[in-house]
């Protein structure tokens, strides 16, 4: 039974091999007419080709100018990605994708392709040129405004150095040459005039007192039997006694003046002359070669700081980093592939149709036959 079945398969085998060498001019036919019309299409088909760049989004103050998942979104939505991948046709290049770069959140993949290496690297630069455009007036605006921020502080530095300083040392100037000399003869006027005139006063109210005095000791001492003559001088003793009264009340009130000019008056104006000296013009000094230096300096860091950041790249629009990814050879259509697999599927058909065909003419015979 296992002699008899190996037999099958050897005649088998050598009827199939047998049928192969007869019909090898038509399995070479095929598979060379299949190959060949493979290569006729890969030579009337349009090559494609893919540019590759790099992208850095934009940024402003190191925070970029969008997040990068929400900006390829939007750029995948104007150049239609989705829809383009099979369309070149139209415009001979279109924008294949665009992704942000695996592991650098502030890096682009764009890829375009087109029939040529430099019409995809022209697409390439048109979504490039978009991506700055739409967003340079974010960056321009805060240039303008760090600009304008800058000469403000400069205004502002400007301001301090010919009007606050020049307004402190008017102010120092005041002091000295108006403010204490006033005091000075406010001063002076009062003891060289006031004072002078107290004492004055003083000193004749004083004899007149000496004298009032003296007089009373003298009506005092008059005596008379002549009661007219008694009651004249009753009358002068009281006139006098109002006389020595008066002047002892105007003595009192000069002492009490001429107390208050010295304890009081002189020794505010003297006090508040001090004050000048030692605490106005102090803080005036403080405030011109301190306080008013240190504010400059602190707005002259400020600007520093904004130039700094003007200048050390920490704004920028976006742009390509080193240069645009591309190959000799096209992407589409795929030569070598198409022809290895052409011929493969040309010999398998031929085999196919090799078998195939006797069959069927064995099948229509038998049919002819009954009818």
């Amino acid at each position: 039974m296992n002699e008899s079945k190996r037999n099958n398969e050897e005649i088998d085998l050598r009827e199939i091999f047998k049928i192969i060498l007869e019909r090898r001019f038509f399995i070479v036919s095929f598979t060379l007419i299949v190959t060949l019309l493979s290569i006729i299409y890969i030579s009337l088909k349009t090559p494609i080709y893919e540019i590759k760049s790099v992208v850095r989004i934009g940024y402003i103050e190191d925070e970029l100018v969008e997040p990068a998942n929400i900006l390829t979104k939007k750029l995948r939505l104007i150049f239609n990605v989705e829809g383009n991948k099979e369309n070149i046709a139209d415009t001979k290049a279109l924008v294949s994708n665009i992704k942000v770069v695996r592991g650098v959140s502030n890096f682009l993949e764009i890829t375009t392709r087109g029939y040529s290496n430099e019409i995809a690297i022209e697409k390439n630069k048109e979504v490039i040129e978009f991506l700055k455009k739409e967003y340079k007036y974010k960056i321009d605006e805060f240039i303008f405004e760090t600009n304008r921020s800058i000469e403000k502080l400069e205004e502002e530095i400007n301001y301090i150095e010919t009007v606050e300083k020049a307004n402190v040392l008017n102010e120092i100037e005041k002091v000295k040459n108006q403010d204490i000399p006033n005091i000075d003869k406010k001063i002076n006027f009062l003891k060289n005039i006031e004072l002078t005139t107290i004492e004055n006063k003083l000193s004749f109210n004083q004899k007149k007192l000496k004298e009032y005095e003296k007089n009373l000791l003298d009506i005092n001492k008059l005596k008379s039997t002549n009661d007219t003559q008694n009651m004249l001088m009753a009358m002068q003793t009281l006139n006098t006694q109002n006389l020595i009264l008066n002047i002892q009340n105007n003595i009192e009130n000069l002492i009490k003046e001429k107390s208050n000019l010295k304890d009081i008056v002189i020794k505010n104006l003297e006090q508040e002359k001090d004050n000048l000296l030692n605490d106005t013009i102090r803080k005036l000094t403080i405030k011109l070669n301190i306080s008013l230096k240190n504010k400059i300096s602190t707005i002259n860091d400020k600007i520093e700081l904004k130039k700094i950041k003007l200048k050390n790249n920490s704004t920028k629009n976006s742009e390509v980093v080193g240069t645009f990814i591309e190959n000799d050879k096209p992407i589409k259509p795929k030569k070598t592939v198409i022809v290895v697999v052409s011929f493969l599927l040309g010999f398998i058909l031929s085999i196919f149709f090799v078998f195939t065909f006797p069959f069927l003419n064995k099948f229509n015979k038998e049919n002819d036959w009954r009818a």
